[in-house]
C-alpha cells in the first residue's frame, strides 16, 4: 500500500497535498479557501469582474477548493452588508456561472456559501426591513431589535434555501455549504442565548436543531448528487450559547439528514474575536474543536481559523484532528500559499498577522476587502507598477513597513536604492507591534520584511541621522521620506526631562528598557495599554492612568470596537495593573508624579513614567531637496499617523504610479517584492 508521502504532491507537507473527496467530488488537496466577506459584488448582487479575478488568484495560487463567500439566498432582509453578493434570482446565475468556469479554469473546485443574516444585519443593509430571528433579541454588535419569525417565515425561509441551491447546481458549482455558524440564522436557532422560542423550534437542542434540518434536507433536494458542508460553530463563547457538546450532536443529525462534511468553527457576533481573531490569539486554537467534532462522525471535518503556516495545517491532517483546512486572511496576505507551501518556500509566504485590518476595511469603512501586508488584494484588476531599468539612484528615509516596501518596489523596478534607518533597528515600529506576549505574528511579519531586503539589492544604512544635505549630495531621482511619528509633546508639565521617563513607545520598541516598580503610564489608548500589558507581563505594577473620565477611551484606536472592548477586558483582568480615568498629569518630580483628578491634587509614586499621549508626523523638513529640484514623496505615518496597512498601501500606490510615469510602456512587475 502506498504510503502518505507516495500519494502526495508534495514531499515537504505530505498531507497537506495528498488528494481528498467529499461524497464524490476529487479535490487535489486538503488546502480550501475559506469564505469571507470581500464587499466586491455588484451592486444587483452579480458577481462582478473585480470579486472573480480576486477569486482566481486564490484558485491559481493552488487551493483545491474556493469556498465562495457568503451568498445571500433573501435580499434584501438577509443581507449581511452592502454590497452583498446574492443566489436569490435566477438572473444571477450566469454571473456565478462564469465565476464558476474562471475558477475551474485556473485549477480548483468552486463551492458556494448559501447564507441568511438572521437577527446579525441593520436596516440599511436590509432596504429598511426589519430583520427576522429565532427570537426577538437584538444583535450585540447592530442592536436593532429583530422581528421573531413565525412559521410561515420558516417555511418561506427554508424554500429559499432550497432554491438557492438549484441555482447553484444550475451555476455549475461543485458544492454548497451552509453557513450555520457565526450567530446567524440557522446558528441563530440552534443557539439557546438567541433562541428563546416555546414552540417545536425552541427550548430542547432537538427543537432547536429543527430549523436547520429543514434547511439541509431542502438543499439536499436540489443537490442532485454533489456535495454538501454545513458550516458550524462548536462553541459560540458566550452565556448559553452553543458548547462543544450540543456541537457534537448537532453534527451527527447534520450528517444523518444528508450533510457531507462538516466545517467546524467558532464564535459569533458577540465573540466575533472568536471568529475573526485579534493578533494575540494563537496559531490554530480551534483545531481541538474539529478533532472532537471529527471524533463522533464519520464524514470529512474541515478545520479553519489562525492557521498561518504550513506544518501546523501539516500536524492537524497528520494526527487526524481534521481532514481539510480553510485558510482565510492567510490567503488575502498571500494567496500563493499553497503554491508556495507544496514546493518548500514557507518561508516566501507574506505572513497574516492577525491585524484586522481586513476587518476594519470591511466593518467600519464598508470598503473592498484588503490586507495590510499585500496592496493587490481586492486590486487585483488594477495596473501594475512597471521596470523602469535606468540605475537612477532611488533613497528612501525610514525603514519602517512603508519604508521597506517602497525601497523593494524601486529596487524591482531597477533603481540603485539606499535605505537609511536611524535607529540600529531595522522596522522598529514592527518590533513595538509585536512587544506584547502572543504577537509574534508581527515579529514573523518584519522577519519576512528583512528576508527580502536581504535577497535584493537595497543598501541598507543603520544608525544614520539623515539631513537633507546628505541627500541632495547623492543626487537621486527620487527621495521617499517614511521617517514615521514622534510622540505628541505635553504641555504644561514640568519634569519631562527626568531620566526616568520614557516614551511607552520606545519601551516597546526596544529603543528604551522599562525601568523599576511602580510604573506609571500615563495615556491609554492603544500605545498605552499594549504598554502596560507588557510591562504587567513582566512583573511590574502598573497604574494606567488617562484624562478621560470615560472607560471607552481605553485602547481607543481605528479598530473595530468589539475587539477594543475585549482587549479592554483582558487588561482589565490583570490584578497588577490599576486603571485611574479622569486624572491629569501636573508635574513630575524624582519618584513621584502629581495628578489633578476631579479639582483636587493626587500624588502617586513613581519607578519610572511612561508617556503614551499620542503620535504625530515626523515631520522632518526636506525643502532643501525640493529645492534642488529632486522630486520627494512623503508616505505612511510621516504623513498621517495610521495603521500598517496605510503606510504599506500608500507605499505601494505612489511607487506604483512614479515607476509608470518614469516608463509608460515599462515591463509590468507582476510579483511583488515585498
Amino acid at each position: 500500500m502506498a504510503s502518505v508521502r507516495e500519494k502526495s504532491d508534495s514531499i515537504y507537507y505530505p498531507h497537506l497535498f495528498q488528494a481528498g473527496k467529499i461524497r464524490n467530488l476529487e479535490l487535489r488537496n486538503r488546502v480550501f479557501m475559506a469564505p469571507m466577506e470581500s464587499n466586491l459584488a455588484a451592486k444587483d448582487g452579480a458577481v462582478s469582474d473585480l470579486m472573480r479575478e480576486y477569486y482566481v488568484a486564490r484558485a491559481a495560487g493552488g487551493v483545491g477548493m474556493v469556498i465562495v463567500e457568503y451568498t445571500c439566498i433573501d435580499r434584501p432582509i438577509g443581507r449581511g452588508g452592502d454590497p452583498s453578493l446574492g443566489i436569490d434570482d435566477d438572473s444571477l446565475i450566469d454571473s456565478h456561472r462564469s465565476l464558476v468556469k474562471s475558477i475551474h479554469k485556473a485549477g480548483s473546485k468552486a463551492c458556494v456559501q448559501l447564507f441568511h443574516a438572521g437577527r446579525q444585519t441593520h436596516p440599511k443593509f436590509t432596504n429598511g426591513l426589519q430583520p427576522i430571528s429565532a427570537s426577538p433579541i437584538p444583535c450585540p454588535m447592530y442592536r436593532k431589535m429583530p422581528r421573531q419569525m413565525d412559521r410561515d417565515d420558516i417555511l418561506r425561509v427554508t424554500e429559499m434555501y432550497g432554491h438557492a441551491a438549484r441555482r447553484a447546481v444550475e451555476a455549475g458549482y461543485d458544492s454548497v455549504e451552509i453557513h450555520g455558524a457565526h450567530g446567524y440564522l440557522p446558528a441563530n436557532f440552534l443557539s439557546a442565548a438567541s433562541n428563546k422560542r416555546e414552540d417545536e423550534f425552541g427550548g430542547s437542542l432537538e427543537n432547536r436543531q429543527r430549523f436547520p434540518l429543514m434547511i439541509v434536507s431542502a438543499v439536499r433536494k436540489n443537490l442532485a448528487d454533489k456535495a454538501l458542508i454545513f458550516r458550524l460553530s462548536a462553541d459560540e463563547f458566550v452565556e448559553d450559547g452553543t458548547k462543544i457538546e450540543e456541537a457534537k450532536d448537532t453534527a451527527k443529525r447534520l450528517v444523518e439528514a444528508g450533510v457531507d462534511a462538516i466545517h467546524v468553527s467558532t464564535g459569533c457576533h458577540e465573540r466575533i474575536d472568536r471568529n475573526v481573531e485579534p493578533a494575540w490569539m494563537p496559531e490554530g486554537w480551534r483545531i481541538p474543536l474539529a478533532r472532537a467534532v471529527r471524533q463522533v462522525i464519520d464524514k470529512p471535518v474541515i478545520t479553519v481559523g489562525v492557521i498561518r503556516r504550513p506544518q501546523i495545517a501539516e500536524q492537524a491532517l497528520k494526527d487526524g484532528s481534521a481532514d481539510f483546512i480553510a485558510l482565510g486572511r492567510a490567503l488575502l496576505a498571500d494567496p500563493e500559499w499553497p503554491n508556495k507551501a507544496r514546493v518548500g518556500q514557507a518561508n516566501e509566504i507574506r505572513p497574516c498577522t492577525s491585524c484586522n485590518w481586513c476587518v476594519a476595511q470591511i466593518g467600519t469603512g464598508h470598503t473592498p476587502v484588503g490586507c495590510a501586508e499585500n496592496p493587490r488584494t481586492g486590486h487585483e484588476t488594477e495596473t501594475y507598477p512597471v521596470y523602469v531599468g535606468n540605475s537612477e539612484r532611488a533613497l528612501v528615509v525610514g525603514s519602517g513597513p512603508g519604508g521597506i516596501a517602497a525601497a523593494l518596489m524601486l529596487d524591482q523596478a531597477g533603481y540603485n536604492v539606499t535605505l537609511f534607518e536611524r535607529t540600529g533597528n531595522l522596522a522598529p515600529g514592527l518590533v513595538a507591534s509585536a512587544a506584547a506576549p502572543k504577537k509574534e505574528k508581527f515579529h514573523w511579519y518584519r522577519d519576512y520584511l528583512l528576508q527580502k531586503l536581504e535577497t535584493s539589492d537595497v543598501d541598507v544604512q543603520l544608525n544614520f541621522n539623515v539631513e537633507a544635505s546628505h541627500l541632495v549630495e547623492r543626487s537621486p531621482r527620487l527621495v521617499v521620506v517614511a521617517t514615521g511619528g514622534v510622540d505628541r509633546k505635553l504641555e504644561n508639565v514640568s519634569g519631562l526631562d527626568l531620566p526616568f521617563v520614557k516614551s511607552a513607545y520606545d519601551v516597546l520598541s526596544r529603543a528604551e528598557e522599562i525601568g523599576q516598580n511602580p510604573i506609571i503610564i500615563y495615556g491609554a489608548g492603544e500605545v498605552g495599554c499594549e504598554a502596560a500589558k507588557y510591562a504587567a507581563d513582566r512583573g511590574y505594577d502598573v497604574v494606567l492612568a488617562t484624562r478621560s473620565s470615560d472607560e471607552g477611551a481605553l485602547s481607543r484606536s481605528n479598530n473595530l470596537r468589539i475587539y477594543r472592548e475585549q482587549f479592554v477586558e483582558t487588561i482589565k483582568a490583570y490584578k497588577n495593573i490599576r486603571i485611574e480615568l479622569g486624572a491629569e498629569l501636573r508635574s513630575i518630580e524624582p519618584g513621584i508624579v502629581r495628578m489633578q483628578r476631579e479639582g483636587k491634587e493626587v500624588i502617586w509614586n513613581a519607578g519610572q513614567v511612561l508617556l503614551a499621549v499620542g503620535r504625530l508626523p515626523n515631520s522632518s523638513s526636506f525643502e532643501e531637496v525640493q529645492a534642488a529640484g529632486i522630486e520627494c514623496v512623503t508616505i505612511g505615518d510621516a504623513s498621517d499617523v495610521r495603521r500598517i496597512g496605510d503606510a504599506v498601501h500608500e507605499a505601494y500606490r505612489v511607487m506604483r504610479d512614479f515607476t509608470i510615469r518614469a516608463a509608460p510602456s515599462g515591463k509590468a512587475l507582476e510579483a511583488l517584492p515585498f
